[in-house]
């Protein structure tokens, strides 16, 4: 009789709760990196909102989920005097352990908890911005097949 309360004290437990809430987070810890260091950097949300401003290298904590079922996105502006300003934006994905739900947390955790906490979205762990200062000069190397057919006559095939 002890093992089936404990059972079913379990299940509806996990009944209750969403698996990404139980195993992942709502809130991650972003790595703020840029070269050189010392930039700074301010973190805009989805409604333009500022939620986090400094300077590289810090660590930022950021909502992954901006309201039910939509992933939370930043664009992240990285400004140092004598360098050009630079802008990234980073998306939440989808956290493979909201599809737990479907083995542990049930119907109100796939459609409910997760989503309204934020908890089936992940954001990367660092974010890294590379600031020009004009000086420098880049060379990009691309696979030919990757370019459409009609830019092929147009470009200087190079054999190794």
């Amino acid at each position: 009789m002890k093992n089936l309360l404990k059972v079913a004290l379990l299940a509806t437990t996990l009944g209750l709760t969403g698996c990404a809430t139980i195993v992942s987070k709502s809130t991650y810890p972003v790595s703020i990196q840029s070269v050189p260091e010392g930039a700074n950097f301010t973190i805009t949300n989805r409604e333009g909102k500022i939620v986090s401003q400094g300077i590289t290298p810090q660590v930022v904590k950021l909502k992954s989920g901006s309201s039910y079922f939509k992933p939370e996105k930043y664009l992240i502006t990285f400004d140092k005097k004598g360098f050009t300003k630079e802008t990234i934006e980073i998306q939440a994905t989808l956290d493979g352990w909201y599809w737990g739900n479907f083995a542990l947390g049930g119907p109100l955790g796939l459609i409910v908890i997760d989503p309204l906490t934020g908890a089936m979205y992940r954001l990367p762990e660092e974010v890294m911005a590379t600031l020009s200062n004009g000086k420098e000069r880049a060379l990009t190397v691309i696979d030919i097949n990757t370019l459409p057919k009609e830019q092929h006559r147009k470009l200087q095939k190079i054999n190794l």
